[in-house]
C-alpha cells in the first residue's frame, strides 16, 4: 500500500506555529502556512480577493491560486489534504475543496475545525460556513468540540499541541495564578479569585483584553491591556506561573488552549470545565475543578508540580501525531510521517 503524502493547509498565526510545530518541522509533511503569497503576487491576490470588490463584481481566475499553493508537492504518491479552519473561512472565494476533489480524485480530504462551527464565518458570504457543503467534499470532517461533533454528525478529535521547548523546568516562578483572556462575563469571578488569593499571600497575574474603561475593576494582580500579547509572551507568563486558570465562557464546553499549555509546560490547571473529568488527559495531580472562589482547593494551587518538566505522560497524548494517527485509523490509510 502506498503511503499518503500529508499536505497541511495551515496558518502562520503564532498560536498555530507553536501547536503544529511537530508537523511544520517534519520534512515529509508539506505545510502551507498562509493564504497570502509574499511580494507582488500577494498584492495582486489581495486585489483579486477583496471582499468588497467581489461583492460588486466576482473577479475571475481565483482558482489559479489553488494550484499555486501545492505546485511544489511531490505528487508521485497519493495525497492526504488536512485543511484547518482558517481556510474554510475563505471557501466561497477560493473554492479549494472542489478544486482538490476534481484535480486529485485519488486523494483524501480532511477538514479540522478548532472553533465552534456556528462561529466560523465565511469571509466572502459573511455567513456561517456551510457545513453540509464541506461534508459533501470531505472524506473526514473533524470538530475539536464533542458537542459540535454530535450536533453536526461529524468526527471528534481534541485540539493538538506540540511540545514546548522553553526550559520549563528551570524557569523561576513569579506568580501563583495566571489568567489571560477577554472579559466575556468572567471579570467579577476573576476579581473575587484575585482578592482571595491576595488574602492568602498568593500572587496573581491576570491579564484581560479589550475591557472598556468604565467596566474595569481595579484590583492588585489584574492588568488591563488593549493590544494582544504575542503568543510567545503569553507562554513566558505561563512558564513563570505555578498554576494556570481556565474559566469557560457561558455555553462553552470544550477545553481552551490553557489546558494544552498546562500539559505541555507541566503546570497545574485550575478550571471550571468539569467535562475534563471524562477526557483522556484528566489527572487530579495537576487538574483541579472549581465553581466559584468558595470551593477552590488552595492547597492544590500552592503544591509542587506532580511531574518533572519532561516526565508528564499526558504530553504524548496531545501531540499532532495523534491527530495524524486518528486520520489514518478513520480512513484506513497510511501517511508518510
Amino acid at each position: 500500500m502506498d503511503k499518503f503524502k500529508l499536505v497541511v493547509f495551515g496558518s502562520d498565526w503564532d498560536v498555530y506555529q507553536v501547536a503544529f510545530r511537530d508537523l511544520i518541522d517534519n520534512p515529509r509533511i508539506y505545510y502551507i502556512p498562509t493564504f497570502r503569497p509574499k511580494g507582488l503576487r500577494g498584492f495582486l491576490q489581495r486585489i483579486q480577493f477583496n471582499p468588497r470588490l467581489n461583492s460588486i463584481l466576482s473577479m475571475p481566475f481565483k482558482d489559479f491560486w489553488n494550484s499555486y499553493y501545492i505546485n511544489e508537492v511531490d505528487k508521485t504518491h497519493p495525497l492526504c489534504f488536512l485543511i484547518l479552519e482558517n481556510w474554510l473561512r475563505l471557501e466561497t472565494g477560493i473554492r479549494l475543496l472542489p478544486y482538490i476533489k476534481h484535480s486529485y480524485p485519488t486523494s483524501v480530504i480532511v477538514c479540522f475545525a478548532q472553533d465552534l462551527l456556528e462561529t466560523i464565518v465565511d469571509q466572502y458570504s459573511n455567513a456561517p460556513i456551510d457545513v453540509e457543503y464541506i461534508k459533501n467534499y470531505t472524506d473526514l470532517f473533524i470538530s475539536y468540540d464533542p458537542a459540535d461533533a454530535s450536533k453536526y454528525n461529524i468526527a471528534f478529535h481534541p485540539t493538538v499541541y506540540s511540545p514546548v521547548n522553553l526550559n520549563c523546568g528551570v524557569r523561576k516562578i513569579r506568580y501563583d495564578l495566571f489568567f489571560l483572556g477577554r472579559d466575556k462575563g468572567r471579570l467579577d469571578k476573576l476579581v473575587a479569585i484575585c482578592e482571595e488569593a491576595r488574602r492568602r499571600n498568593l500572587i496573581c497575574k491576570f491579564i484581560l483584553l479589550d475591557v472598556p474603561n468604565e467596566r474595569r475593576i481595579e484590583s492588585e494582580g489584574i492588568t488591563y491591556i488593549d493590544k494582544e500579547l504575542s503568543y510567545n509572551e503569553s507562554l513566558q507568563c505561563c512558564l513563570e506561573s505555578r498554576c494556570i486558570v481556565e474559566i469557560l465562557q457561558d455555553k462553552a464546553f470544550s477545553p481552551t488552549l490553557r489546558v494544552w499549555e498546562a500539559i505541555a509546560m507541566n503546570r497545574r490547571l485550575l478550571t471550571n470545565n468539569v467535562s475534563l473529568k471524562d477526557s483522556n488527559v484528566y489527572d487530579e495531580r495537576y487538574i483541579s475543578f472549581f465553581h466559584d472562589v468558595t470551593d477552590i482547593n488552595w492547597s492544590f494551587v500552592k503544591s509542587e508540580n506532580a511531574f518533572s518538566a519532561t516526565g508528564n505522560p499526558y504530553q504524548e497524548t496531545i501531540k499532532p501525531e495523534r491527530l495524524v494517527e486518528y486520520i489514518e485509523q478513520k480512513l484506513n490509510i497510511q501517511i508518510d510521517k
